[in-house]
């Protein structure tokens, strides 16, 4: 008889351990990182509200990446967490980069690639205003950015791949 009652207790504290552990791990286990926008639909010169939480701090930025329909950038920030994990940034609909309307998406990553979320939004469009010409006069002047926008996301995306890679990569040189 006493050995059924050894065998049962240790069996049963190992349900019990298992138990205890699951519990433990759906607690904890968070999304990582959430976005929403304050509007579903959005015109050329609307602000776009973009916020969310995350949920642990890394003393890191967190990247905001807004793509059109067909995956081409057209916004690129960056901007950290508050001391509650909440976090938002703006960014103004519209300009060279936002050629067509339809679905945009709005990509947040923080940390890592398994550290993301996605939103979507409908971009309508431009609103173009026809060129009058009166007389001599012309009211098309239009400046062309010598560098523009382009630029800067060329830039932001080679200062994240920098600092992706710096911190995959041990130094080879040491001094």
């Amino acid at each position: 008889m006493k050995a059924s009652v050894l065998t049962i207790i240790p069996k049963a504290g190992l349900v019990a351990i298992m138990f205890f552990t699951v519990s433990i791990l759906s607690a904890t286990a968070q999304t990582p990182i959430t976005v929403i926008t304050d509007k579903t639909s959005y015109s050329d010169g609307d602000t776009i509200k973009i916020s969310g939480s995350v949920s642990d701090q890394l003393n890191i930025p967190i990247s905001i990446v807004i793509k059109d329909s067909s995956q081409n950038l057209v916004y690129i920030a960056q901007t950290n967490p508050d001391a509650h994990n909440n976090y938002s940034a703006q960014a103004v609909a519209g300009g060279s980069l936002w050629k067509t309307a339809g679905t945009y998406e709005i990509d947040v990553t923080y940390g890592g690639q398994d550290k993301t979320a996605k939103t979507t939004f409908e971009f309508t469009g431009t609103q173009t205003q026809p060129i009058s010409n009166t007389g001599n006069q012309t009211n098309a002047t239009q400046a062309i950015p010598e560098f523009g926008s382009l630029s800067v996301i060329i830039f932001a995306l080679s200062i994240l791949t920098t600092i992706a890679l710096s911190t995959k990569i041990r130094p080879i040189f040491t001094i």
